[in-house]
């Protein structure tokens, strides 16, 4: 018995070794089983093979609010929409009453463009002449969208070689093409800052510079023919400014909101 006792405190630490290599036996193989599988990964990668993946967020409610946003429509405070524009009642000059809804019952909205016409710039070579060295190109010129009326009649204008002016200062002549004395065709340079402009001889050089209107005002069976930019309409006792012609639309402005309305060919 007292053998045993001497010899107990050697048991205990005989297990208590044993029990600690089963731990390390233990923990050496899950580091080597873990590292085989990296390794298997890494090999697995090298080789092409499926990468692996995180997990996909869902984002398909936020993506669809965003679609939302992205395609919102535009907020409308013009009629018929009445919070900020109150419902107004007329009076016609046959006396009868009637309810403005659209906006287009009266005013610049009711105006219709009924057709517009080109107004073009000509140019045409007459011929040279000769007044001792110095050789004199003679051209006809029309320019129809001019302000001034006088400005529009068809005129004739002189000048004398390249690179200088004509006498009534339209255009700058920029080259002669062919002989000098019997040029083919003659560049110009228009003073009015448009494009160069290539006039053949024996042809008229044409090119549209401006529209006018026929504009009429169903309402007050209003017709305003032949209109130009800068014109003045007064109709629903207003006065409205013609601010822009194009081939096919009327930009105008009315003098007491300072509103534009394009009205456009139908």
């Amino acid at each position: 018995m007292e053998q045993l006792k001497q010899h107990y405190e050697k048991g205990v630490l005989a297990i208590a070794m044993l029990v600690m290599g089963y731990v390390a036996f233990t923990l050496f193989n899950d580091a080597d089983a873990q590292q085989t599988a990296i390794q298997e990964q890494k090999d697995a990668r090298d080789r092409g093979g499926r990468k692996s993946t995180l997990g996909v967020i869902d984002l398909s409610r936020y993506s669809a609010s965003m679609a939302k946003l992205n395609n919102a429509q535009p907020l409308t405070l013009s009629n018929p929409h009445n919070l900020f524009n109150p419902v107004q009642w007329r009076r016609t000059p046959q006396g009868t009453v009637f309810k403005v809804e659209k906006g287009t019952e009266i005013g610049a909205g009711a105006v219709r463009l009924a057709k517009t016409y080109p107004l073009y710039t000509k140019v045409e070579f007459r011929g040279v002449s000769q007044t001792g060295n110095v050789l004199r190109y003679r051209f006809t010129v029309t320019r129809e969208a001019e302000e001034r009326k006088k400005d529009r009649i068809r005129m004739t204008t002189t000048v004398d070689g390249e690179n200088l002016e004509d006498i009534r200062k339209i255009f700058t002549l920029v080259k002669v093409n062919g002989s000098l004395s019997d040029p083919t065709s003659l560049t110009l340079r228009m003073s009015d800052g448009s494009d160069d402009i290539t006039v053949v001889k024996g042809e008229i050089f044409s090119r549209v510079d401006g529209y006018t209107a026929d504009i009429t005002y169903p309402p007050n069976n209003k017709q305003f023919r032949n209109r130009r930019s800068g014109e003045k309409l007064f109709f629903a006792e207003d006065m409205h400014n013609i601010v822009a012609i194009s081939e096919s639309e009327v930009v105008l402005s009315t003098a007491s909101t300072s509103k534009r309305t394009t009205i456009r060919l139908q």
